[in-house]
Formats: structure tokens, C-alpha cells, sequence
């Protein structure tokens, strides 16, 4: 009998006027939220007041009065939560998140079930899941803030200021979709007829001095014209190109986030055709491909950041397969 009389009493608390309209009783509570949305405090208010309305584990979406709420019930994985309670002789959590006048946003990735208003959809990365109101028509190549992207043919991203972004998500041609940025390029192109086109795309710094380019990847050519560098990038064509460094892959640590597509191009006579290699996992996917005179290697990362086991594995296996250099045969 107490399990029944418990039951009804959990569905008279989800059926209770309270729970169907967050705010028409909390008008001041409403306002600290347009106000303070980010604020704890007001997070805490929140849940005093509604919590017993958060009943079902997961994430629930509600949009009133122009805010988008985000409930969560949390029983498998509580610590992240804002306040904590016992159910079944289990730790949970609840929390909630606000989003005022916001029609597009994305939070951390939750394994767990999902409820959302009818016009409301949702798609996910690794780590990352993205809301939207299906009903809004977004700025063509805008992202979740509502700035506009321009993408470059080799798959780059930048904004209005002509700098470099690494976007998630990006709304286009009537829908939002995921993307992966091109963060680092190698590209090597030796032609039949004597000619070469170098092309590098790096997070990492450049030389901006055609001797230190050379240098550093110890270059060595009958004739070069000179270096068009831009930010982060080089682009060099010649003839008789004799020797080149092939850089090798690191890892840097240090750097914010991984999320995005790595590349490395060559195109030269003496590459034969071999065995692909495949490395996928939940967090990133590496595909070498060869062919008689071509190799193509393609690292698509899904996570925002790599595991050191993971970069390890990548660095292993790249190093691994691509040459450390060209070396042109003499004929």
C-alpha cells in the first residue's frame, strides 16, 4: 500500500500547478533569472522552489516566458549537481541551467534521457550536445553565439575579423550540423614536369623569413619563388626540389582544445601503394591511404581534448608511416 500511495504522490507532484508554470507565481524569481541567469544563488532559488518538480532522470527542457530552462535528475553520475538528496538508497543530484532569449546553445554531453518541447531538437559531438528552437531560421554560416563564419576551401574557419575559429556547430543551408575545423595541414605536391607546391596551415609558429622557412625544413630546390606567408600559413612553389623535411607529429598539451580535421598530402613519384591504416575510436578517427604516388593521411578529432594514451597512439602511428623526408633520386 505505501508503495502505491508513494507512486500517486510522485504523480500529483508532476501534475501540480506549480510544476506547469514555473513563473506565474515567482515573478521575482523570474526577473533575477533575466538578470543573473549564471548566478548559483539564483540556481538554488530555483530548485528550493521547484525542485520537487525535477522527478525523472535526465535532461528536461522547458521554454517559458522566453527562457529556456535545462532540469536535470541525476542518479549515475551525481557530483556535477547543485543539490544533492538520496532516492532508493542512491546519491542524486539536481541542477538546473538557464538560457534567457536564447533559441541555440550547447551544453556538456549527458548519457542520460532527453525530454524536449515539440519544436525543440538536439545533435551531439563527443562531449558536447547542441539545442536549437527548429521553428528559428539562423544566419547562413553562423555559429551558437551568432557569428558569421567564412570557410575556406581547405576547410577553415573565420570570422567577420578574418581570425581563425574552431567551431563545433554551425548552422547551414536550413540546418544546424556538426563541423570539424581544419587545423593543421602539411601539403607536398611534386609535379612530373620539375615543379613543387608546398603548402603548410600550423597552429604553431611560423618563420616569417624565407632563410629560417628553409632552414627549418631544409629545404633544398633548384629555383623558389618567394614564400606567400598569412597567419599561420605558407604556401611555396619552385622547380627541382631535391630535399624536404617532413615534419614529424607532436602533441602539445597546452593547447585549449583538439576538436577539429589534421592533414598530411603528398604527392610524389617514388610513394608506392600499400595497406591502409585505420584507427578509430569514440574520440577520433585516423585513415592513411596509399596509392602509387600518393599518400593521404586524415585525423578527425571528435573529443575537445585528447587523453595522453590517445595522442600517443595517434603520434605512434603517423610517425610511424609517413616519411621523415623527400629525397629526390637522381635520374
Amino acid at each position: 500500500m505505501f508503495s502505491f500511495l508513494f507512486a500517486l504522490f510522485l504523480a500529483f507532484s508532476a501534475e501540480n500547478p506549480v510544476c506547469q508554470s514555473r513563473f506565474e507565481t515567482a515573478e521575482d524569481l523570474y526577473k533575477s533569472i533575466v538578470l543573473h541567469s549564471d548566478d548559483i544563488s539564483v540556481r538554488r532559488q530555483y530548485l528550493k522552489k521547484f525542485g520537487s518538480c525535477i522527478s525523472e532522470e535526465g535532461l528536461n527542457i522547458i521554454e517559458e516566458k522566453n527562457i529556456v530552462i535545462v532540469e536535470e535528475l541525476d542518479c549515475s553520475n551525481p557530483l556535477g549537481g547543485i543539490e544533492f538528496f538520496f532516492r532508493k538508497k542512491k546519491l542524486c543530484s539536481r541542477s538546473v541551467s538557464f538560457f534567457p532569449s536564447k533559441k541555440v546553445f550547447t551544453v556538456k554531453k549527458k548519457t542520460s534521457a532527453i525530454t524536449l518541447p515539440e519544436n525543440w531538437r538536439h545533435i551531439e559531438t563527443a562531449e558536447t550536445t547542441l539545442f536549437y528552437d527548429s521553428t528559428v531560421k539562423f544566419e547562413e554560416m553562423s555559429d551558437t553565439t551568432g557569428e558569421i563564419m567564412t570557410k575556406s576551401e581547405d576547410g577553415i574557419f573565420t570570422n567577420n575579423l578574418g581570425k581563425v575559429i574552431h567551431p563545433e556547430f554551425i548552422y547551414s543551408k536550413g540546418n544546424w550540423e556538426k563541423v570539424f575545423p581544419l587545423r593543421e595541414l602539411f601539403y607536398l605536391n611534386v609535379g612530373k614536369n620539375d615543379s613543387f607546391e608546398l603548402r603548410i596551415i600550423t597552429e604553431n609558429r611560423l618563420p616569417y623569413e624565407k632563410k629560417e622557412l628553409f632552414e627549418l625544413l631544409d629545404i633544398k630546390a633548384d629555383s623558389t619563388g618567394e614564400p606567400f606567408f598569412a597567419p599561420s600559413s605558407v604556401r611555396l612553389e619552385g622547380k627541382g626540389l631535391k630535399g624536404i623535411r617532413i615534419p614529424k607529429t607532436e602533441y602539445i598539451t597546452d593547447k585549449e582544445n583538439d576538436h577539429g580535421t589534421y592533414k598530411i598530402s603528398l604527392f610524389y613519384p617514388e610513394l608506392q601503394k600499400k595497406e591502409a591504416l585505420t584507427l578509430k575510436t569514440e574520440n577520433y578517427d585516423l585513415e592513411i591511404l596509399f596509392s602509387d604516388g600518393k599518400l593521404e593521411a586524415t585525423l578527425t578529432i571528435f573529443a575537445k581534448k585528447l587523453t595522453s594514451e590517445e595522442a600517443l597512439n595517434i603520434r605512434a602511428a603517423i610517425n610511424r608511416e609517413i616519411p621523415a623526408f623527400f629525397v629526390q633520386t637522381a635520374k
